[in-house]
Order: C-alpha cells, then sequence, then structure tokens
C-alpha cells in the first residue's frame, strides 16, 4: 500500500494521468439531468486552476486506479472463499455495481400474518447503501489500496482506508457532527442525490436496526 500524496488533499492535487475519459460518469450526470461540461468540471473541482485535471477527476473516470473488492466467505470466518469480484473504473460505476452484487447476495425471507405476506432482507437495503457510499466516499485515496467488502454468512463487513477523521468521534457522528475528507467528491454524490446530507449516513445504519439488536 503507497501513500501517493504528502500534505495536500488528494482530491485537489493534479493528476498523474491526463489522459482521462469519463463515459460513464457522463452518463449518469446525464440521467439526473445535469450539465458535466468543461465549466461545470471546474466548478465541481475536476479541473484546477492550472486547467489540468485533478486526483478527484481521476477518482470520477474510467481511468480511475482505484479498486472495490468484494469477498464472499463460507461460514464466519475468512478461510474459504465463496465468491470474489473487483470492480474498476469511475467510482459512482463500482459503487451501482457494487451494490448490484450484494442486492443479489442479500436473501429475502417471507413471513406471514394471516394471510398477509411481508418480506425481510438479510440486510436492510438502506444500511447497505449508506455503508457502502460511506466507504466510498470518505476514504483516503492518498493509499493505493482497495476499498474492501467482506461478507460472511452472519455479517457484512465494509473496510475503508483513512478510518475516522481526527478529532470525530463515534459518539460525535451519531450526534450529526461532520467533517468530510473529500469534499469535492462528496458535493459530487450530494448533487447527484446519492446522498442526502452530509453527517445522516452512520445514523441511518444505526436507526434500520434498531427493532433488530
Amino acid at each position: 500500500m503507497i501513500k501517493e500524496t504528502d500534505g495536500d488533499s488528494y482530491e485537489k492535487c493534479r493528476s498523474l494521468n491526463q489522459n482521462l475519459t469519463f463515459e460513464y460518469t457522463e452518463k449518469i450526470f446525464e440521467n439526473a439531468d445535469l450539465s458535466f461540461c468543461l465549466s461545470q468540471k471546474k466548478t465541481l473541482g475536476l479541473i484546477g486552476e492550472d486547467d489540468l485535471y485533478t486526483n478527484l477527476a481521476l477518482l470520477l473516470s474510467d481511468q480511475c486506479n482505484h479498486t472495490l473488492k468484494v469477498a464472499v466467505f463460507e461460514g464466519i470466518e475468512k478461510n474459504i472463499f465463496k465468491d470474489r469480484k473487483e470492480f474498476k473504473g469511475s467510482l459512482l460505476k463500482q459503487v451501482t455495481e457494487t451494490f448490484e452484487f450484494i442486492n443479489l447476495i442479500n436473501k429475502t425471507e417471507a413471513t406471514f400474518a394471516g394471510l398477509t405476506r411481508k418480506d425481510e432482507r438479510d440486510y436492510p437495503l438502506e444500511a447497505i447503501r449508506e455503508a457502502l457510499l460511506n466507504a466510498v466516499v470518505h476514504r483516503e485515496y492518498s493509499f493505493s489500496g482497495s476499498t474492501l467488502v467482506n461478507i460472511y454468512e452472519d455479517r457484512i463487513e465494509f473496510i475503508s482506508l483513512g478510518g475516522i477523521i481526527s478529532g470525530l468521534s463515534l459518539d460525535s457522528i451519531m450526534l450529526g457532527v461532520s467533517q468530510s475528507r473529500n469534499e469535492k467528491l462528496a458535493n459530487v454524490f450530494y448533487r447527484l442525490h446519492l446522498i442526502e446530507a452530509y453527517g445522516t449516513g452512520i445514523k441511518k445504519i444505526f436507526t434500520n436496526y434498531e427493532n433488530t439488536i
């Protein structure tokens, strides 16, 4: 695992790769009825003051060099692989495809109250969604390792490099205190309505489990 920047915010630094394309991201913006023109790229921070692509642009490009790895294990220990996937490309593409893959594994159990059927998933979809988005949007991209999702029979682990930002605690996060490691990346996800507001994701995950833990 190699640290790629020193000091400055990773997303604001100039990308070493300037030959970037945005086929997937352009489609997402188009579907959201948002512009992805040159001026918009500058406004969002994909293009810096030197008119060159930033690392934010790299993260949203088809050439993104960070990946998201999902491993499915048999049982409750990390011993036997049942399946594994590595998702590449724009972070927007990685999030979409990873969520779809996890959703296929997330079993549905039907219960009945009289004639009424109620379907329940092993894991609440909103909890999975929030955990995945949190792992991708708030990780430390100055390190080259992949974001990891480990799926066991009794739990799902989301492992994101960087940990909680210095100065924050889980208690303060639960109270709604927010400080984004990647403010510009978070802003892109916010504009695309992938995240609703800063500081709500972790609380939503706990709320989804209030009646089950």
